[in-house]
């Protein structure tokens, strides 16, 4: 990670993958990146954020005051 004057500036990979279980598309997509010494670029700005974005969640509370489930 680099603080300039112009922004942040960073590289990131998971060389174990976004998620534990095992049968997910995401247990070892990074692997191949790593082995090959390559990252993704960290995202900062809302612009940045945006550009990349492949999707988007909205989390709400549940109405009615009840309890998590």
């Amino acid at each position: 990670m680099e603080l300039r004057p112009d922004g942040v500036s960073g590289l990131n990979i998971l060389p174990g993958g976004q998620s534990a279980i095992l049968e997910s598309p995401f247990f070892d997509d990074q692997a191949a990146l790593w082995l090959g010494n390559q990252a993704h670029p960290l995202r900062f700005s809302p612009e940045d954020v945006a550009a990349g974005a492949t999707g988007r969640e909205r989390y709400v509370p549940l109405t009615g005051g009840g309890a998590c489930l």
